[in-house]
């Protein structure tokens, strides 16, 4: 389909001991394998916004033909900036955006998501999940007309992706309808820390 896969990994991994939450594993796999394998079943091409590039730069070689690898903009800003830079560069107008920290990401819900913003009569910028009773703008369907408004927020220093959805026109999935549509509403768990990976490890077991 004509949409831009984004891959938001420029945090600074603090709480992983600095290293990227892109190349952890589960399963066998990397996360950032197990995302690029999923996204590719909906997306034209995949743009990973990563600071520290010697990480994927050896693992992505000669492996995903339509994959590019970007820097922020506007390094240490959070995942709003990520987004800016990948707006800069998407060749589509639509873009599924996930933070590299999701080892579930689902192109179903992904896909359930991109046909409600085409199907509607109103031109929603940003289609996003309620998950739990949270919203998740880091597995959501973005717009390109969003980045005037990111880089203006960038440029008044506001850095919250929850500043966006505020300024723009978005529309919001229940879990009901992903659970209706049979798509189970994992795919926005994120690992912040070691905990939260053994959590999810010892679930698969």
């Amino acid at each position: 389909m004509e949409i831009s896969g984004v891959i938001l990994a420029g945090g600074s991994n603090r709480r992983m001991g600095g290293s990227p939450k892109a190349i952890l594993q589960l399963e066998g796999k990397l996360f950032i394998e197990r995302q690029l394998e999923e996204m590719s079943k909906l997306c034209s091409e995949i743009i990973i916004v990563a600071n520290q590039a010697e990480y994927f730069e050896s693992f992505l070689t000669g492996q995903y033909w339509n994959v590019r690898l970007i820097r922020d903009l506007h390094p240490g800003k959070g995942p709003l900036a990520g987004l800016q830079a990948a707006m800069a560069e998407a060749r589509y107008e639509e873009l599924w955006v996930v933070a590299c920290d999701m080892p579930f990401v689902s192109a179903p819900a992904a896909q359930l998501m991109l046909e409600l913003r085409r199907g509607t009569e109103k031109d929603f910028q940003i289609v996003l999940p309620l998950i739990a009773g949270r919203l998740q703008p880091l597995h959501a369907i973005y717009h390109r007309t969003c980045k005037l408004v990111i880089d203006q927020l960038l440029d008044a220093e506001y850095y919250r992706m929850m500043a966006l959805i505020e300024h723009v026109g978005s529309t919001v999935v229940e879990e009901s309808l992903f659970i209706q549509h049979e798509i189970p509403p994992d795919f926005t768990v994120n690992v912040n820390d070691q905990a939260d990976l053994e959590k999810i490890q010892n679930g698969l077991r």
